[in-house]
């Protein structure tokens, strides 16, 4: 075989590798409302993350250095336990305590289903942008900078994994949104814990800001296109019933 002949095999067996790993993780990846499919485009409206050179950079990496005078405090372990994404009734006590209830598979059944479901759809929506650093993914601040102090890794493997934009943050900002939407009464202390459950990223040393503001933008945009859905709207109504029949049961425990 010439050498111009060799190369061009080792390109195509390249390429096939390449191909089947997109192939594997697509298949990790469980269906949600709009996914496996084409819904949203995230490439076409989410801005890259800020470049090394960067004013934003910078922004980025000064904001980690400060943070780092959170670990071992109060908020630093409240950030660890935020440290979750699915399944949903791991997710759930991070802002259930909020409403004075307790979601589970028993009873809320369809909530927390839905819940799982829209985290599916936030996985497959960042997939395109969301690169292992291997594949030119952006590196988390605490491989930028392994000497300054951070939370526990709860995944071994977080390092490996790239920084744009944040999962947790993803989720944060739908958990908050979503119940916001359930129960109003409770919006504005909703809200603020699904920024707090993204802040809480930053904090752990396990993302730059900028990773979470692309995060709530990618969040708020799949929401918006999610409301359009016939069958995450079923879902809703439904859970809504769940959510607001554990509140009146709670409150006539009061009286």
């Amino acid at each position: 075989m010439s050498l111009r002949g060799g190369r061009a095999l080792r390109g195509l067996l390249a390429a096939c590798a390449l191909l089947a790993a997109q192939a594997l993780g697509a298949q990790q990846r469980e269906p949600g409302y709009l996914y496996p499919g084409e819904a949203l485009h995230i490439q076409a409206w989410l801005p890259p993350a800020p470049a090394d050179d960067s004013m934003a950079k910078a922004a980025d990496v000064e904001a980690y250095f400060q943070s780092r005078s959170l670990i071992g405090t109060a908020r630093a372990q409240e950030a660890h336990a935020d440290d979750v994404v699915k399944p949903a009734e791991k997710v759930a006590p991070r802002f259930t305590y909020l409403l004075g209830i307790t979601l589970d598979r028993k009873n809320a059944p369809r909530f927390l289903h839905m819940m799982d479901l829209v985290r599916n759809d936030a996985e497959w929506l960042m997939a395109p942008v969301k690169k292992d650093t291997d594949s030119g993914g952006r590196r988390r601040p605490f491989i930028d900078y392994p000497s300054l102090p951070k939370c526990e890794l709860v995944y071994a493997a977080l390092g490996e994994t790239g920084s744009f934009p944040s999962g947790h943050a993803t989720t944060g900002w739908l958990w908050g949104s979503i119940l916001a939407e359930i129960a109003p009464q409770f919006a504005d202390q909703l809200i603020a814990r699904g920024i707090a459950f993204g802040d809480s990223r930053v904090v752990c040393g396990f993302h730059y800001p900028s990773d979470v503001a692309a995060a709530r933008l990618a969040a708020a945009a799949l929401l918006t296109r999610l409301h359009a859905e016939r069958r995450f709207q079923e879902d809703l109504a439904a859970a809504r019933k769940e959510v607001n029949a554990l509140l009146t049961q709670r409150a006539a425990t009061k009286r």
